[in-house]
């Protein structure tokens, strides 16, 4: 009896650490951690910053998931999707400032990630790439048609989550 009295202590204890460890490891608890919104005048865009968790959470199932990874690790690569609520004129030049240095991104586009006016209820996806890789401990500000977010990651979750 004491033996399963202890085995029910022991199960009791570990239950909230296994409950943590799979929310900390969460796909959509990922991409909340590496992401913000940035609302422009005519669509409310979600920017996440790739990496080897935000890649699997958003492209697990893509063949071209590895490639995403790798790339994700060599430098800044910053994946922006969407629904316009009304038309506007987009543009998809995105410029990341950090430390008082400006990068230019290179856009690809995914779908209407193009300049131009873009009707309301069309999707916008795309992928911007970084010359360099961003010092992810230090806030930096992505500005994507004309508006800007500032991105201040959490040190822990750069150190456990954030590309090696």
């Amino acid at each position: 009896m004491k033996k399963v009295f202890a085995l029910l202590v022991l199960a009791a204890c570990a239950l909230p650490v296994v409950a943590g460890a799979q929310s900390a490891t969460d796909p959509a608890k990922m991409v909340q951690i590496f992401s913000n919104a940035l609302k422009t005048d005519g669509a409310t865009l979600q920017v996440v910053l790739l990496n080897d968790r935000t890649v699997e959470a958003l492209f697990g199932q893509s063949p071209a998931k590895a490639a995403l990874r790798t790339k994700g690790r060599m430098t800044t690569v910053f994946f922006i999707s969407g629904t316009v609520t009304k038309e506007f004129e987009f543009d998809p030049t995105l410029k990341v400032e950090q430390k008082g240095k400006t990068f230019d991104g290179k856009a690809s586009s995914m779908k209407n990630f193009t300049a131009g006016k873009i009707a309301k209820g069309e999707q916008i996806q795309g992928m911007v790439e970084l010359p360099e890789k961003l010092d992810l401990y230090e806030p930096f500000k992505v500005t994507l048609s004309g508006k800007s977010v500032e991105f201040r990651l959490g040190e822990d979750d750069v150190r456990d989550y954030g590309n090696r």
